[in-house]
């Protein structure tokens, strides 16, 4: 056999295309989308269900892999990064904390939705409490003719109302909206606040059914049965039924003066003063991190105070829908601040473009604080580690019955930030299980990029 000579491997070699750098990452980038595609829709655990994906990189403005990602999706409480957004957004200038007019030895008050007033996990946070006790006035009353917003949301559940994530909205919330019941004396259930230890009446269990504390649905009598006399710890947290009169109660208490209630409308804008103060990240991280509902709802009730005067949550709907939210690809139905109405719809493309928003608006590295950290903090710290325990997902979890999302940012090997949206409705199987194949597929993608 004839072998070739050195022109003719010479002229072989020059004959072969040589690829260009921009070339090879491209062929790399066609790999790795090819292969990721095929993880998520040939996915035996995401097949048992309707799922859609999107991961997209802002600083190429690319979508790298997407699934469904203009299908509606019940989201949960991913509907908490637009609640994020919104505040960031409307409260730019700090929160209205109280409206007020001082008129002689009175303080007249219009509350603003601010929910830190003696909540117990703000204590030394609190500045309207430490305001308040520093008024001269020797009567302080409160009013809500200014709130017009029912006390749940659309789309709740009604029988929710004793359930420690569904709380009253509230123009002037106090303790959180909520009773934190422990043990006291002899094994009984003791209140915090005092004040309702005066409404808890024992009552035979049924069928053992009956919750460790129960309450009438709109009164503020509370049930308890030898199963929480027997339990070794307690400590449950029960929604209380709001109202601006319980609130004016639960204040004189606390601050040992004269608060009573009114329906005095709001004067116009300019005829009362503003107790203002800037968001504390200690607020969004706690919504966002511990997926607190009752923080989220009051939050867009403070940005409707900020912006109307009145507390409206269908005016600040429409305005962050109509305005905030207006370039997204798909209309958006949004209907609550907590994500526990299933009339909430998002597609996964429309969320990330509002996780792209957050990206522009906050520091990067103040943004991830807010959010889920995985292995670490929030509702991921149990999963979602990465390797040698470096953090590298940072992520709002949604979930209700047979819906799970998650939707965040991811941070690769490489150090790259991609941001990702997994959106899973209609499936049967545990939940733990979509949650070990998304995690797979965030640590591949953290491996590959």
């Amino acid at each position: 056999m004839r072998r070739p000579t050195l022109a003719g491997l010479l002229l072989a070699m020059a004959l072969v295309p040589v690829l260009s750098s921009a070339q090879l990452v491209g062929r790399m980038e066609d790999n790795r989308e090819q292969e990721l595609a095929e993880m998520v829709s040939k996915s035996p655990v995401f097949a048992k269900g309707f799922t859609g994906f999107t991961l997209y990189d802002p600083t190429t403005q690319a979508y790298l892999h997407s699934q469904h990602a203009d299908m509606f999706f019940t989201p949960a409480s991913n509907t908490k990064i637009l609640t994020l957004l919104a505040s960031v957004k409307v409260l730019s200038n700090g929160m209205p904390l109280v409206f007020y007019v001082s008129s002689r030895d009175t303080l007249w008050c219009w509350g603003t939705g601010y929910p830190m007033l003696l909540h117990p996990d703000f204590q030394g946070v609190d500045v309207l409490l430490d305001w308040l006790k520093a008024r001269p006035e020797g009567t302080i009353v409160l009013s809500d003719a200014h709130f017009m917003t029912p006390r749940f949301g659309e789309g709740w559940s009604w029988d929710d109302y004793v359930a420690g994530y569904q709380y009253d909205r509230a123009d002037f919330p106090i303790y959180g909206n909520r009773v934190v019941w422990k043990k006291g004396v002899s094994n009984l259930p003791t209140a915090i606040p005092r004040y309702f230890d005066q409404t808890l009446v024992y009552r035979q269990e049924i069928n053992g059914n009956t919750p460790v504390i129960d309450r009438e649905e709109t009164a503020n009598v509370f049930y308890f049965g030898q199963g929480a006399v027997n339990k070794s710890a307690l400590w449950e947290k029960v929604p209380f039924h709001y109202s601006v009169q319980l609130a004016a109660q639960l204040l004189s208490d606390t601050l040992q003066r004269n608060v009573i209630s009114s329906r005095r409308p709001l004067p116009r804008k300019g005829q009362y003063e503003v107790v203002r103060q800037p968001v504390p990240d200690t607020l969004y991280r706690k919504m966002m991190q511990s997926s607190d509902n009752f923080l989220a709802e009051q939050l867009l009730l403070m940005a409707s105070a900020e912006r109307y005067g009145i507390i409206s949550i269908d005016r600040i709907l429409t305005y962050a829908t109509d305005t905030l939210l207006r370039n997204l690809p798909a209309a958006t139905a949004w209907v609550d601040g907590s994500g526990l109405s299933r009339y909430n719809q998002l597609t996964p493309r429309g969320l990330t473009q509002v996780l792209e928003q957050l990206n522009q608006q906050l520091d990067p590295e103040l943004l991830r604080s807010l959010f889920a950290i995985g292995g670490r903090a929030g509702t991921i710290r149990n999963i979602y580690a990465g390797p040698g325990g470096k953090p590298f997902v940072y992520a709002k979890t949604g979930t209700l019955r047979n819906v799970h999302c998650l939707s965040g940012y991811v941070l690769t090997q490489t150090n790259r930030l991609l941001i990702f949206t997994f959106m899973h409705n209609n499936f049967p199987q545990p939940i733990d299980e979509l949650k070990l194949e998304m995690n797979r597929i965030l640590r591949w993608i953290h491996d590959a990029y």
